[in-house]
């Protein structure tokens, strides 16, 4: 999965609401026990740009298990219509000779599988692995909720993913990062990369963000750079003979061609973050014509966004669960027919597809291409080139750390090796079963036991693979490959920026309220009071920081 957690109101969507643009130091949750002892504290902010990571940073070593049928412009991912007929073996050696058990924490937005132990397909990856991996799963929609107390208690698993929507909510993160976690550089920079070729094949920008006061001290899961893209249904869309929208009109007459409450269907789930961007709303900063900065909040298109959104809510168009709580999780709600359109991670569509293809061959969930309000040329937000992260707990000695980064190389195998095809499907014969065209189908045992564990224990070089799912890569390929078109020039593409704590706690605040005028529960008027307060608690501050970053750089 490269997509966010659930699509409803999250920290991913803080984030990208107030425009960090990198690397997110601080915000909400104190870590009352990791403020002490660290090199730097981030709280205040900090950037250097990426090439100056580079002496800290692994060299990058291509490992190429199979060509790409579809290879990939501009920064698109590379599609693959088919599966390989043998597979590569990666990774040769057990990881962790010693056998010891390995603890680690991850996310999971789908229902928990079952336990070590009493799980076949966990037996499988760990007898390759050489140690059983004790996952603590929890769910993503609440993820960001445990990761505060508990890097407050210093008890941390020897493996800890944090996605990086999470890291806004924990106020002085960078510290207790020094506190925490191991510093890899001694490890992974440069040449010694190549004891781990998996992690070497990672793509060198997506390690510079897993840099904190100047560490390396997480691995990357690199991202496809698409914070959101829109969903639909086509089998119902087909139903009442309905078009993807190519304007904001068009979008807004979906809401009564598709909702029918009667049926207890609704058109639209959450689809606020996409309403902006086909307004022509920035995704974090632009410059005036004067040349200040302006952060996408203060701009007449966001305010149009805004009554936009909020019209559509007022119809009675979004789904009543999510009109009464914006944090709930929206895909049973989608995957049900309840909802027909929504915003989610590109990583959606395929789990989606995995849980609903065995039980409803008839679901049919497609993407939006990108479109802007007006008809005329649209923009697609760029983000970042890692959003995940996994940290080493610090202190375990210099073999243990050996054996947790054999762990990470083994979940950053890429397709078309043996280990990213047990990792993702299990045995065959046993959790997956090969279709004729050699596209894996999961049985009943692997649709139990099956689920995205290892993944989130680091990253792996992008690729669509998913060709099990008759169209999916092609038109995903499609897809990636008209939005790089039209991405939007990122300011501050290739500076790796931690924001201030101060502005990063103001995230929050000012989402509450604009949900509160999305839903009538506040005046419009309100919008332009919440940006004043954000301005004068932080915002302003943001502004003269993240202007300072660019003059600094010569921009």
């Amino acid at each position: 999965m490269t997509g966010s957690p659930g699509g409803s109101t999250s920290r991913r969507t803080f984030i990208s609401l107030l425009g960090a643009g990198a690397a997110v130091a601080a915000g909400g949750t104190t870590l009352a026990g990791c403020s002490g002892d660290g090199k730097k504290s981030s709280t205040g902010g900090h950037a250097e740009t990426e090439d100056k990571l580079t002496g800290l940073l692994p060299k990058y070593i291509a490992y190429e298990s199979v060509k790409p049928d579809l290879p990939g412009e501009n920064g698109a991912s590379p599609g693959f219509t088919k599966y390989p007929s043998e597979l590569k073996r990666g990774v040769p050696d057990k990881a962790v000779k010693s056998g010891k058990e390995v603890s680690a924490m991850t996310p999971l937005w789908a229902p928990l599988p079952p336990g070590l132990g009493n799980n076949s397909y966990f037996d499988a990856n760990n007898e390759r692995i050489g140690a059983p991996v004790r996952f603590n799963i929890l769910s993503g929609n609440d993820y960001g909720d445990k990761l505060g107390p508990l890097l407050a208690s210093g008890n941390v698993p020897e493996l800890l993913c944090v996605p990086g929507w999470n890291i806004s909510g924990l106020t002085r993160f960078g510290q207790a990062v020094d506190k925490l976690f191991e510093d890899l550089t001694p490890y992974l920079a440069g040449d010694k990369a190549s004891a781990y070729p998996m992690l070497a094949n990672l793509p060198t920008r997506a390690w510079a963000y897993g840099v904190w006061n100047s560490q390396l001290k997480a691995v990357p899961f690199p991202s496809d750079g698409f914070p959101w893209a829109l969903f639909y249904r086509k089998d119902i869309f087909d139903q009442v003979g309905a078009a993807p929208p190519k304007t904001a009109d068009e979008l807004f007459a979906l809401g009564k061609q598709l909702t029918d409450a009667k049926r207890n269907r609704w058109a639209f789930g959450g689809i606020s973050d996409e309403v902006q961007r086909a307004f022509g709303v920035p995704s974090g900063w632009r410059k005036d014509a004067d040349g200040k900065l302006v952060n996408k909040i203060e701009t007449p298109e966001f305010e149009e966004a805004t009554a936009f959104v909020r019209r559509v809510f007022q119809s009675g168009y979004v789904h009543p669960t999510v009109v009464g709580n914006n944090a709930v999780d929206q895909k049973p709600l989608f995957e049900g027919g309840q909802i027909v359109v929504r915003q989610d991670g590109l990583g959606a569509w395929t789990e989606s597809l995995q849980r609903q293809m065995a039980i409803n061959p008839k679901f049919d969930m497609q993407i939006v291409s990108p479109f802007a309000h007006d008809g005329g040329t649209p923009i697609v937000w760029s983000g970042d080139p890692a959003g995940i992260f996994t940290f080493v707990k610090k202190g375990l000695g210099k073999d243990r750390i050996a054996e947790l980064l054999g762990v990470l190389n083994y979940t950053a195998a890429p397709f078309g090796t043996e280990e990213n095809q047990l990792y993702n499907y299990g045995v065959e014969g046993k959790h997956y079963i090969r279709q004729p065209s050699g596209a894996p189908k999961l049985t009943a045992l692997g649709q139990k036991e099956v689920a995205s564990t290892y993944i989130f224990l680091g990253g792996r070089p992008l690729a669509i693979t998913q060709s099990e799912y008759p169209g999916y890569v092609q038109a995903m390929s499609k897809w990636q490959n008209e939005a790089v078109k039209v991405r939007e020039k990122n300011l501050f593409e290739g500076i790796r920026v931690e924001q201030p704590a101060k502005m990063a706690a103001l995230a929050q605040p000012f989402d509450d309220k604009l949900q509160d005028i999305y839903r009538g529960r506040r005046p419009v008027s309100d919008l332009k009071v919440a940006i004043q307060e954000w301005r004068k608690n932080g915002g302003d501050e943001g502004r003269d920081f993240y202007a300072k970053v660019l003059s600094d750089n010569g921009r």
